[in-house]
Order: C-alpha cells, then sequence, then structure tokens
C-alpha cells in the first residue's frame, strides 16, 4: 500500500472519529443513567456517563467495551456543561473529588463551578507542582455538598479559562488512546460520605503491607509469558500452545537465569492476552473448560526460587482476552452491568491466595489494566484487597494506575507501565496524606530489552534500551532512594536449558548490576 494511500486512510479515519465524537454516539450501555450512590463506599462516575451539552465531547463509543482514551473535552465555553443524575439512599453530605489533566497553563487560567440544587462551589484548578507521573490529578473540593435522599443532579463547568490557547489545544486532539491530554481534560467525579472515607482510610491502613522485604532485596525479575511471546527457534505463540508450553517449562533452567541476575523476586506475568491460568483453578473451571492446566507451575515456581530465598509474585491483567473465557465483562442483556465480572474476579482472587498462602508473595503483584479500564467500572477496590489477602495478610496489591492518582486507599504499590524508560523518582510529598499518592508505596516496573520475547532464527531481536553503565546508575539511584525495581527481560516461553531464555546481552547487564548494587 503506498503512501498516498494510507494517509488517505488515516485521514478518512480520523474524520469518522471526529464526527462520531461531536455527535456522542456511544453504546446504549456507556450512555447516561441516573446513578446509585452507595452510603458505605466510594462511588466513582466518569464523565462520559453525564449529559454533555455544548461543545463537550469523547471518542466514540459503539460497543460495550472500555476505552482507554475516555476523557471529555472541548471546555471552550460557560455553556460546555456535565451534568450527572444520581439516586442518593438519604439525606447526607459528601465529598467530592474530580479527576482531571491538562497542561500547566491551560489550568492556571481555568475556574471551575460545581453546582448542585443547595450549593454551587467555585474553585481555581490545581496546578500541577511535580514533573513525573501522575498526570492525571485528583482535586478534592475544599467545601462538602448537600445531597438529599432521592434524585439530585450536579453539574461541572469551567467558567474561566484560556480560551485562544485551549481551542487551539483542541483542533490537534487525534483519537490516540496513547495521547497525553495537553487540553483541560476531564475523567471522572468521585463521591463519598466524609466519615465513610476516613473509615475506608482506616481499614486500608490496617490491611497495608510490609513491603520492607522488597527495599531490602533491592531490586527484582519482571516475565512476561505472555500469548504473544514468540519461541526461541520460531513457530506457534505461546497462546496457541499454552498447555504444552506449560507442561515442558523448566524450572529449573528458569531459577538458574534468577539467581545469576540477583533478582530478589519474580513478578510472573499469568493471564496476559489471554486468559489461561498456569496450574489449577476451580474459579475459572466454574465458568469455561480448556484455561487451566493439570501441572501447578506456580507452585513449582514457589518452591524452586524459595530454595534460594527469592519470593514469588503474580502479575494478572483482568482485561486481556477476558471476552473468550467469561464473555462481554461489561455486562448483559437489556440493562447490562459488571457486578458478574467483579463476582468472578473476587473468588478468583481468594482462591489463588488461599491456594498459596504465605508461601506466595502476593496474588496482585501487578494487576494490570486498572486505571485504565477497571476504575471506569467503579469496582469495589475493598473486596478485591480483601480476598488477595485472604491466604497472606502481608500481600501486597498493586493496582495498576498509568498516568493517574492512587486509584484506591486499598493499593500498596505504585504500579506504572515504565516501558523502557529511565524509572521516574517521585517526590516524597505525593505520598503524604492527601497527596496524589497517598497510601501507596514508590516502586518502579520497566523493561530493559522488551515485554514479551521477540526472536527470530534464534537470534533475539530486541536490545537493551541502555548500556550496561546506565543500567548500572539506574540501579544505584534507586537503591538510594529506596525505591525497588523490578525490571522486565523479554523471555522467551519454551523455558528449557537446550536455547538462551533471556537475551544474553542482557543476563550479563545484569550480572554487573548485581555486583555493583549487591556486592557479588
Amino acid at each position: 500500500m503506498n503512501k498516498y494511500k494510507i494517509g488517505l486512510i488515516a485521514t478518512l479515519l480520523f474524520t469518522v472519529v471526529t464526527v462520531f465524537s461531536q455527535q456522542r454516539v456511544i453504546h446504549p450501555y456507556w450512555a447516561p443513567k441516573t446513578w446509585s450512590i452507595r452510603a458505605d463506599d466510594i462511588t466513582t462516575i466518569m464523565g462520559f456517563r453525564a449529559e454533555l451539552s455544548g461543545q463537550l465531547n469523547h471518542l466514540e463509543r459503539p460497543a460495550p467495551m472500555a476505552v482507554n482514551n475516555a476523557f471529555i473535552r472541548g471546555f471552550l465555553t460557560k455553556d460546555d456543561v456535565m451534568t450527572w443524575t444520581v439516586d442518593v439512599p438519604s439525606d447526607a453530605e459528601y465529598s467530592v473529588a474530580l479527576l482531571y489533566t491538562g497542561s500547566n497553563n491551560i489550568l492556571s487560567q481555568s475556574t471551575f463551578e460545581v453546582k448542585t440544587e443547595s450549593s454551587v462551589i467555585i474553585e481555581k484548578a490545581q496546578i500541577k507542582n511535580w514533573e513525573t507521573r501522575p498526570i492525571v490529578q485528583r482535586h478534592f473540593l475544599s467545601q462538602n455538598i448537600k445531597l438529599k435522599k432521592g434524585i439530585n443532579k450536579i453539574s461541572f463547568r469551567l467558567v474561566t479559562f484560556g480560551e485562544e490557547k485551549q481551542r487551539q489545544e483542541n483542533t490537534e486532539i487525534k483519537a490516540n488512546a496513547n495521547i497525553k491530554p495537553n487540553p483541560f481534560a476531564f475523567w471522572s467525579i468521585e463521591l463519598v460520605q466524609p466519615k465513610v472515607l476516613v473509615a475506608i482510610k482506616d481499614r486500608a491502613k490496617a490491611m497495608k503491607a510490609d513491603v520492607q522485604w522488597m527495599v531490602d532485596g533491592k531490586y527484582g525479575l519482571f516475565v512476561h509469558f505472555s500469548s504473544a511471546s514468540v519461541p526461541f527457534n520460531g513457530g506457534p505463540k505461546l497462546g496457541d500452545q499454552y498447555q504444552k508450553l506449560v507442561d515442558t517449562f523448566d524450572v529449573d533452567a528458569f531459577v538458574d537465569k534468577v539467581v545469576e541476575i540477583g533478582a530478589s523476586w519474580v513478578c510472573f506475568t499469568c493471564a496476559h492476552g489471554t486468559q489461561h491460568w498456569p496450574g489449577p483453578s476451580n474459579t475459572i473451571d466454574k465458568i469455561k473448560s480448556g484455561f487451566t492446566c493439570e501441572r501447578d507451575l506456580i507452585r513449582e515456581l514457589i518452591d524452586g526460587l524459595g530454595k534460594h530465598d527469592i519470593r514469588l509474585m503474580l502479575y494478572y491483567n483482568p482485561n486481556s482476552g477476558m471476552e473468550d473465557l467469561y464473555g462481554n465483562t461489561y455486562g448483559h442483556g437489556k440493562w447490562p452491568d459488571s457486578k458478574g465480572y467483579f463476582n468472578f474476579l473476587e473468588p478468583h482472587f481468594r482462591e489463588v491466595s488461599l491456594r498459596y498462602g504465605e508461601d506466595l508473595a502476593t496474588t496482585a503483584g501487578y494487576i494490570d489494566d486498572c486505571g485504565w479500564k477497571v476504575y471506569q467500572l467503579d469496582p469495589p477496590w475493598g473486596k478485591f484487597a480483601k480476598a488477595i489477602k485472604a491466604g497472606n495478610a502481608n500481600a501486597c496489591i498493586g493496582f495498576s494506575q498509568n498516568i493517574f492518582p492512587n486509584l484506591t486507599p486499598f493499593s500498596d504499590l505504585v504500579v506504572s507501565d515504565g516501558s523502557g524508560r529511565v524509572p521516574e523518582i517521585q517526590s516524597p510529598f505525593l505520598f503524604e496524606e492527601g497527596g496524589q499518592l497517598e497510601g501507596q508505596y514508590p516502586a518502579s516496573w520497566f523493561y530493559m530489552d522488551g515485554w514479551s520475547s521477540r526472536t527470530g532464527n534464534g537470534v533475539f531481536t530486541q536490545k537493551p534500551k541502555f548500556s550496561t553503565e546506565k543500567y548500572v546508575e539506574i540501579f544505584k539511584k534507586a537503591d538510594a532512594e529506596n525505591v525497588p525495581i523490578t525490571i522486565n527481560l523479554a523471555m522467551t516461553p519454551d523455558v528449557n536449558k537446550d536455547h538462551p531464555i533471556f537475551n544474553p546481552v542482557c543476563i550479563e547487564i545484569m550480572k554487573q548490576v548485581r555486583k555493583a548494587v549487591k556486592g557479588y
């Protein structure tokens, strides 16, 4: 296909998306509705669930599936208003948090109004005084709002803003889920009774995991036993021969490499791309057969690594490939909801935690797609946390937040996709009470040569992002700041002693890191 045709198609696709977003065409599941406010928890309502007036827009949502770039944009006049309808169980005051983002130039000129039947609150937007993630911030209103029992309406709009600059930036918005949203962009509103929020934070604090063992261990290894991983000499990907490659996984060969690089823990990817599980699971089998394994690879990894005082934690993606196992996770029928999906995840987490108990460092070191997707469904974070800690009270939880602030007080670790970038050292004030990352411990997750293996004719085609000297510098700096690193080395899914399972160049770099950071 020539460049002209590619460019024409891209232009047409952008035009179609723009038209859809301006018309706000969405599937009935995502349409605005009356939202029931929970009296005993934080209720999260996405911006796109509001009635939009004026020029406000979002990307089209023609199917009942999550769209990452679900921000509301187009705040150009005072007539651009978002309005939510909520059903409140009793008369009460509610604390309000708004999640939004934008360039500091825009935020410095922005004042917004939150209005109910009984109150009008006008506040200036907060300017980010940090340069790292989170990109989206949480803004607690300085005043509570009063809501009456029954139906209430809550509206949001900008009342002052840098109009010309913002109009210019809005013309640059493209239909790309990975775009950094520079104009004022609204994500969600969170409502909770103040006394309930205090109680939630107290419960979360009482459940907090002690992650000092990670700080003392300095760094761990992240591996993606992922459906898209390619065997060393080519052939079907892991997702097409999952059972076979679980059966032939050489635990001793794997452990030897973990010991060689000096990792104190391993974050092992379960369910990425597909919902296959590398061991037994009654919860999964009840949903659908053919996704679990008779061999308990998780147990064997716990035991094999444990001989060297190396701990195992699990990565899990509750979205990727879920439609093949569960179906439409966003609900079924004329009035769909996601409670069934949550009722699958909670016992799944509990079964894994109880099966392995304290032998497993955590069922949820890295629960992926939480900021972009799970959060949009207003999940029961506290119930998930209780299930994850059912067999190990000190299991650390990382609900991945990506560009967002902490998603819930029940998240113990900062978990954000660092790709191959130099890890961010985030300012301590972000972790203080009221900070954007309150309740979490800083941690870094990034890759050296890629997430999943890419090989061609027995050659690793992905290279380390930096030099040995740079990686030594990165790890030493993180150690000085007490920030545990979990670094991903792309691993072949056919794990055996017949060929390298990691790029030998990466292994040599990590041996130098081990000497510099651990002294042996």
